[in-house]
């Protein structure tokens, strides 16, 4: 083989394996449980739906959001971060939801949507910089999420009471889980 043919033949050889290990990556989902894990299997149900749909979406315990904004906020610095970025978040997950959403817009990362499935047990904090597009599924007697200084998105609350559920089934509430899953699709463009 002469001189030029394999140059050619291996210039080829390593553009081909360049473009096969660097796959696109599109959005990060998270899906924040409630207290102890206990009442938000819904949570991970959806999340087993979402992958289904080849949506990348990871269920995680309450209390565990604060490290994946700190690596989150880290990756950005490098623009290594997926948009768009989804937090949903079923009781007290939807309190965390709201305080993970406010941590990423302090360092001028943005969440695209944060979804709140009757977020409670505190009362929810001001959301603040990063939200775009907040929904909020709830109880009558549920929690809203409220704006807070600096917040440029919108809120939308609606009340689930005619879908005959309650705070603790409403993650696993399927026309509930088909409204949330239909958002982040919706979002996701897939």
């Amino acid at each position: 083989m002469n001189k030029a043919i394999r140059n050619s033949f291996f210039a080829t050889l390593i553009s081909a394996s360049t473009f096969a290990a660097t796959p696109a990556i599109a959005e990060e989902v998270y899906m924040i449980r409630g207290f102890l894990n206990v009442f938000s299997d819904g949570m991970n149900q959806m999340t087993k739906r979402l992958k289904r749909q080849g949506i990348r979406a990871k269920a995680i315990s309450n209390g565990n959001w604060d490290k994946l904004a700190d690596d989150i906020i880290r990756r950005s610095r490098s623009n290594n971060v997926s948009y768009p970025i989804i937090i949903v978040g079923h009781s007290l997950g939807g309190v965390e939801a709201a305080s993970f959403a406010n941590k990423l817009g302090s360092a001028g990362v943005r969440t695209d949507l944060l979804i709140g499935l009757d977020p409670g047990f505190p009362k929810p904090p001001a959301l603040r910089r990063g939200a775009v597009q907040v929904i909020n599924y709830k109880i009558p007697s549920g929690q809203f999420y409220r704006k807070g200084a600096g917040f440029k998105g919108r809120i939308t609350n609606i009340d689930v009471s005619k879908f005959g559920t309650d705070h603790v089934g409403i993650d696993k509430n399927r026309s509930v889980q088909n409204l949330v899953i239909s958002r982040i699709r919706e979002k996701v463009k897939k």
